[in-house]
Order: C-alpha cells, then structure tokens, then sequence
C-alpha cells in the first residue's frame, strides 16, 4: 500500500486546515527514514511525521509517540537549525505529483527573515526529504543523499541546485476536459487494459483508483481498451467527474477496507466500491486513516524485523552451544572408552615378572570369561612398568576429562533449552514492549549489548508485564508470553490453589488457571487450558502432546537461575492435540 496523488492531494487538503500558522517547537528524527516536527498552534501540540521509507514513505499528523537516539543524526541538527521557532506558512502539492513543498517562514543565521522548504518526495524506494532554500533552489541537506553514481537524472547533495523528479506530463483531473479525456485514450494501445489505459493518462491515479474508476463504470478494470464503445467511454467520463468534483469539492469520505481477520487490505480518500464484500471503515480525516493503515504496517514490518534480528541472535547462539555440546561429547566417549587404558596397565603390571622391554606385550586377559591371549602395544623406550604407568595416566586422564566434560554437558544442555525457550517465545511476540521483555532477557544474559539510554535513565524492568489472559467458560487463565511474563504469571499473578500448566520436557509458556474459589476444575477447562500450553510451545504443530499440571504451590523457582526455569513435583500429564481452529475460536472470544 502507498500514496497515490489523490491521496496525497486529500491529506494537503486536511493539513491546511489543521497546520497552517503552527510554529514548529522542536524537530526529531526517530528512525533513518522519519522526520518528527512538532507544531504548536493556538495553544495545542500537533506532531507532523514525514517519512521517506521505501516501502511506506508518506506524511500525516501522528498520535504515536516514538523512541528518539541518544545523538540526533546530522539531517535532524540540520532541520533544527533552520526550521525550529519558523511558522509553517503553506503546504503545496505539485500538481497532482507525488511532490510536497512544506514552506517556513523563519530566521537565518545573521537575523535575517527567510524561507525554507521541506519537500517532501513520496514515491515508493525513491521517497526522500530535501531541505531547500526557495530564493536559490539551493539543496541545504537531504535525509538521502544521491549522487550521480546512484540517480543519473540528478544529484541530490547540499550545495546543489534542486532538480525536480522527471515529470509525468499526464492529465490534471481537475483541468481534464471530455474531449481530451477521450482523445489520449483512444491513443493508446488497444491491447491495453482499461485501468492500465487510465493509469497511464491520469495524473495522480494509481492502480487503485485506476480500477475504482472502472468498476464505477460497470467495466472490469482488465478489459481491453479495444473493446470499448462510446457508451463505455461516456459511462468512464461521467466517473471522471464524480472524482473531479470530490477533489474540488474536498467531499472526501476516507475509508479502510480489511478482511473477515482484521487485516488492511485497502484505503482511499472515497468509498472503494471494488472491496464491497469486505468490511469498510470510515475515518474522520485523511490523517487519521493514512497513520492508521500505513502506519500500522510499518509498525508490523519493524516488529518482524526486530524479531528476525533477535531470532538470528539466539540461533547463533544455539549453534554455538551445538558445538560445544559436541565436544563435550565426544570427550565423554573417550572417556567411556578409557577403561581399555586401565585394564591394559593392570594386565601388565600383573605380568611384569614375565615381560621384557620391547613393542608388544603377549598376556592372558583375566577380565575375559575365554581369558583369550591378547597384545599389548608397548613404548620400546619404556620398561615395562613405566608402560603400564603411563596407560594409568592416560585412564585417569581421560577420565578426569570425562567427569568434567560430563558437568560442562548439563551446563551446555541447560543453556541450549534456555536458549530454545527465547526462541520459542519469539513466535508469541504480539508487540513492542513484549519484544522489549524477551530484549531485556538477552541483555541480562549477555547475549545482545544494551542500548544506551538517553540522560542516564536506568531501563524500566519494572514496568508491568502483559501476559496473555483468557476468559472461557466462567474460568481465568493467564499464559507468559516470555519467559519474563513467566515468572509473572507463575509468581505474582498465581496463588497456591490455582493449578499451573505446562508442556512436559519442552520449552514453553507458564498457563495459570486461576481458582480463587478452589472449586472442582471441570474437565473441559482443564483440557482447554492444557491445549493453550501446548500451543504456546515448541510442540504447536504436534499431535497427542503431553501437558504436565499441578497446583502452584509445587512449583518452585531454580536458585540463581534465568527467568522462566522452575522445577515442579506431584505434577499429573494429560495428552492433548492444539489445533489453529480452536484456539482461533478461543481468541475470537475474546475480542
């Protein structure tokens, strides 16, 4: 989903009446892609987010507040020392372009009054956010610097002159007329589709509206141009104008169109009669509508990005434990394999008196039932017993080894099931702040480096934990959603009578039952809560998976250890298939 011109033209539309004469109080720059002005007009605060990512660059008013680095980048120092304490005196969209001029009145560096421009390129991987100084055209700084090894057209670098981006010399639908309409559709290919055809006349149309417009005609927006007739060019005309005059007019109705789960599917500033099955939600403004849907997006694709980062992380890590755990492995079975030394030494030092310096030492084997001949490998520098001392010496060796790699295995296993118990978590992240938790959890465990934090404020652990929580059939359950949110729900939210829930042997979600009551537990409660902590496990996708239960009261949390590891006693299991369906149904309750 993107910006096209009509949209871009329904949000200056909005701006100007909710911006204009603000004076802007302070300037941030959260992100590499995000500007954050912050506008004060007529005794309110109103934060103006421009952004120029590639896959969701747009502007809009933002209730969001966001995280700011601990040094501002040199683009956000830039736009402070030109644009704070300047008045917002217009905003302008180029045509029907996907180009803004944000215009400020203000004062340079010698007191004198001045303007800056902010303009503001929205299309798509080629979004940016140019300061200019409007008396010269002269680039002041740019949030992406190209030069002509990256844009032949143009470069865009401080001290250049500023070079519009190439035009599209298309129809303004505003200034459209019917004969003009019809004549540059008629020369077009006739192997063209009808939303192709509009899309490449129109100036501001995208895709989209391409084929809103045909569907209004009652014409499938992948019909050739060939086959239309004069009835079909008139019906095309007459949505023309219903679109024109919702521009002049500024009747703009913007609405969101998502899919039976909630998800967007779509936006525009108009009812989209092409998404009538689906549901439509209506917003007051534009900028509501933008930050809510493309906003949302972005926010979704940052979350899974910080996943996959925290996801690569652990798995390094579990590879590298994998490693280490192999090695200890392999220690262990030549410790076990040992015992060939020892009674090799024995066997010797009872022949001693029958054994001669040499390469081989011939004895009976008395540890074997046959008490069949075998041969000894023998150091022809050694005597005989200095042999069966040095095969000592490499038994106890390797068994010493074997002792130790044997307590470095279980501190490896134990580490590599924390590890899993991360990752597994990861697949429960719903949002920022639980991603933070399973953060802080690394941090702790010195697996990631802290971030800095900004005026030595400590990071706030403390803030409370939001564990999944679940009302079914009159009953209470909570699930962790980490291993943090773990130990929250197994002991701060969980009293002793309440019956504590989880997958047998595997890394997984704490589940509570909450009953304050002590009542008896109905069967299909306890199988429900069961099924929610297989699912919220490594064992989501199994089947008959083993659950373990037992009251609060035996679980008890491991000394010193990390977040989320307890043992349990008098625990009974139930075995249980989680199927997406059901906890579908179950989560469907909740809303």
């Amino acid at each position: 989903m993107s910006l096209d011109g009509i949209c871009i033209r329904a949000l200056v539309d909005h701006l100007e009446n909710e911006i204009i004469g603000g004076r802007v109080d302070r300037i941030h720059q959260p992100d590499k892609y995000t500007i954050i002005l912050n506008i004060r007009l007529l005794k309110k605060n109103v934060r103006l987010l421009l952004s120029s990512h590639p896959q969701s660059g747009r502007f809009h008013i933002t209730e969001k507040t966001r995280e700011n680095p601990l040094h501002p980048p040199m683009f956000c120092m830039v736009l402070r020392k030109h644009l704070e304490g300047g008045k917002l005196i217009s905003i302008k969209q180029m045509g029907f372009e996907r180009v803004v001029h944000f215009t400020f009145a203000t004062i340079d560096e010698l007191g004198q009054r001045a303007t800056r421009t902010l303009i503001g390129e929205f299309m798509g991987k080629h979004s940016n956010l140019i300061l200019v100084n409007p008396e010269n055209n002269i680039i002041l700084d740019s949030i992406k610097r190209l030069n002509h090894s990256i844009n032949q057209y143009r470069e865009v670098l401080p001290g250049v002159t500023y070079i519009t981006p190439p035009p599209q010399d298309k129809l303004a639908l505003t200034e459209i007329k019917e004969e003009q309409f019809v004549e540059n559709l008629l020369g077009i290919s006739p192997n063209k589709s009808v939303a192709r055809g509009l899309l490449s006349i129109l100036s501001g149309v995208g895709p989209q509206t391409a084929q809103e417009l045909s569907i209004r005609a009652g014409l499938d927006g992948d019909t050739k141009l060939e086959f239309l007739g004069q009835y079909d060019y008139s019906r095309l005309w007459q949505e023309i104008i219903w679109l024109k005059e919702l521009i002049i007019n500024r009747d703009y109705q913007p609405t969101l169109v998502q899919d039976e789960n909630q998800k967007t599917i779509a936006f525009a500033p108009f009812v989209l009669e092409q998404y009538k099955q689906w549901q439509q939600k209506e917003f007051s403004n534009m900028s509501l509508l933008v930050e809510y849907s493309i906003g949302e997006m972005e926010d979704n694709n940052l979350l899974k990005q910080k996943v996959l980062d925290l996801d690569r992380i652990i798995s390094k890590e579990l590879e590298r434990n994998a490693k280490k755990l192999a090695i200890q492995l392999d220690k262990i079975a030549q410790g076990r394999s040992s015992e060939q030394y020892r009674i090799w030494g024995e066997l010797i030092t009872a022949n001693l008196y029958c054994l001669k310096q040499g390469t081989m030492a011939s004895v009976s084997n008395f540890y074997s039932e046959e008490q069949e001949q075998i041969e000894i490998p023998l150091d022809p520098h050694l005597t005989p017993n200095e042999n069966a001392q040095l095969y000592f010496k490499k038994y106890n060796k390797a068994k010493t080894a074997m002792t130790k790699a044997s307590e470095q295995m279980e501190i490896i296993q134990r580490e590599i099931y924390y590890l899993e118990s991360i990752k597994s978590s990861l697949d429960r992240i719903e949002n920022l702040h639980d991603l933070q938790e399973v953060r802080w959890e690394l941090e702790d465990a010195g697996y990631v480096k802290a971030k800095p934090l900004k005026n030595n404020k400590s990071k706030n652990k403390e803030q409370k934990s939001n564990p999944l929580k679940i009302n079914y059939g009159g009953w209470t359950i909570y699930i962790g959603k980490n291993n943090i949110q773990n130990d929250y729900v197994t002991f701060k939210i969980a009293k002793n009578a309440d019956l504590w829930l989880h997958v047998k042997d595997i890394p997984g979600s704490h589940v509570v039952l909450k009953n304050p009551e002590r009542k008896e537990i109905p069967d299909n409660i306890l199988e429900t809560a069961a099924t929610l902590a297989a699912y919220f496990s490594k064992s989501r996708h199994s089947s008959q998976v083993p659950v373990d239960y037992t009251f609060k009261k035996n679980v008890k949390k491991i000394g010193g250890a990390k977040p989320g590891m307890v043992t349990y006693e008098q625990q009974k299991t139930i075995f249980v298939t989680p199927t997406e369906e059901f906890i579908q149904k179950i989560m469907k309750k909740q809303l």
